[in-house]
């Protein structure tokens, strides 16, 4: 498919849901879209506009969403606060915060239009319709899968997932402008997400271009779903077949560290496209990381993956501490995964789901399934494409599974969910032990939408 960027979506004849009045009117789940769709080229905006619709604001993938579970952890620390972040790693958001207000409105934006676009696309015909469609899908499947990350509990540590109101608010339709949405069960949130990741992967294309959904992205993340579940045995088997679909290759230690500013990698499966123009200017996460920036991201140097990374040089992953130590306003060593491209700190690409995830998605069903022996053959070869002169291991335990999600995917919202997923506490950046049932674990339902539709469950203790 010819490769369109996501800005494009800005002008489409779908008249896609904005930041307008009716934002203060109507519940997010339930927000009015005009405009219908006739032609390929409609549905091909409507897929462009999507990404950018949830990506450019505060909270969402463009900005502090793409650093959320790494901030919530102690191997990050705030240099100088600018009161950005703060209130994610500090633990303190409230149901008045932006943090929390935005994300569950934009993404319930994007829904909204998603369920407009494939409402009125149904009568349409012709190649490419399928796939565009498809895309829609894993857009839903995405969108309802992180807003239940941030909104609820991790189902796998829930005794009860048919608990009323242990869930989020599903879209899977237009819904009416009155419409009052209440809380689905946990069971049934993650029931709409699975349907919708094997519905994509039904219609989708094998390969739609860097920052398009196609087959292998809506299967790695439905192994991503699958294993958030519990349900080992289908994440293993969603993992692996992305795996030996050979449709991606493992970074090596020649090209790990040059990897990040590039656009369409080898390992990047799903990722968001930027430009100088689309991009979350200074809530992207180039500007969290870097002392020139809002310096709320940084290595805390007392952190166990600091003291792994800067005391192992054989692993290339070392290469990725940006020292700023002789910053003047915020000294400090900063990740460097997102080193801008053509000198703006503004633009990269954030990852949403790539290769080496998929080996340790595979790692930890096996492990649960099949014990430390089975899982090592993924840890070996990931750590095989990183450390010089590794010797494989014969078998692994949770908390090492747990550490390579650590020194593999920091900085890509994956650390405090491993250790939650996996029923660990992590220590936050207050020194408080938080484990996944903690009430702060997750985030407060925005009080707008509770003001606007009363049904609406409050989270405990907000």
């Amino acid at each position: 498919m010819k490769k369109i960027y996501l800005t494009l979506g800005i002008v489409t004849s779908l008249a896609l849901t904005s930041c307008s009045d009716f934002l203060d009117k109507e519940p997010s789940t339930a927000l009015p879209v005009d405009g219908a769709i006739t032609t390929i080229d409609d549905l091909q905006n409507a897929v462009n506009g999507i990404g950018y619709f949830v990506s450019g604001e505060r909270g969402t993938y463009g900005a502090e969403f793409t650093l959320y579970a790494d901030l919530l952890t102690n191997e990050f620390a705030v240099i100088q606060s600018n009161n950005q972040s703060v209130p994610i790693s500090s633990y303190n958001l409230t149901k008045y915060d932006e943090l929390a207000t935005n994300p569950y409105r934009v993404h319930y934006g994007g829904i909204a239009n998603i369920n407009k676009a494939l409402e009125t696309s149904a009568e349409l015909s012709g190649v490419g319709i399928t796939n565009l469609q498809g895309q829609l899908y894993a857009w839903r499947g995405l969108l309802h899968f992180d807003l239940a990350r941030m909104f609820a509990h991790i189902p796998s540590t829930v005794s009860n997932t048919s608990a009323p109101d242990s869930g989020i608010p599903l879209a899977d339709q237009v819904f009416d402008p009155e419409y009052k949405p209440t809380r689905a069960t946990l069971a049934d949130t993650y029931k709409l997400i699975i349907s919708d990741f094997t519905q994509a992967i039904g219609m989708l294309e094998e390969d739609n271009g860097v920052g398009y959904m196609n087959k292998w992205a809506a299967l790695a993340l439905r192994a991503r779903a699958y294993l958030y579940m519990g349900d080992y045995t289908n994440a293993l088997a969603d993992a692996t077949a992305v795996i030996n679909s050979n449709a991606y290759e493992l970074y090596t230690p020649s090209n790990y560290a040059n990897v990040w500013v590039q656009e369409g990698s080898s390992e990047s499966i799903f990722e968001f496209l930027t430009t100088d123009n689309y991009n979350a200017q200074r809530y992207s996460p180039g500007y969290y990381t870097d002392a020139s920036g809002y310096a709320e991201c940084a290595f805390n140097t007392e952190g166990e993956l600091f003291k792994y990374l800067s005391s192992h040089p054989e692993d290339v992953r070392s290469k990725l501490i940006k020292d700023q130590t002789s910053h003047k306003d915020a000294p400090g060593y900063y990740p460097a995964k997102y080193p801008g491209r053509g000198g703006s700190i503004y633009v990269n690409n954030p990852k949403i789901i790539r290769l080496s995830e998929v080996y340790l998605i595979a790692a930890e069903a096996s492990y649960y399934l099949n014990g430390g022996a089975a899982a090592a053959a993924y840890i070996n070869a990931i750590e095989s494409n990183r450390v010089d002169g590794y010797v494989n291991v014969e078998s692994v335990t949770i908390d090492d599974i747990i550490f390579e999600y650590t020194k593999e995917m920091f900085a890509e919202n994956q650390i405090a969910f491993a250790y939650w997923r996996n029923g660990k506490s992590l220590t936050n950046q207050l020194g408080q032990q938080i484990g996944a049932d903690n009430q702060r674990a997750i985030m407060p339902i925005p009080q707008r939408e509770i003001d606007l539709n009363p049904a609406l469950a409050q989270n405990p203790g907000y």
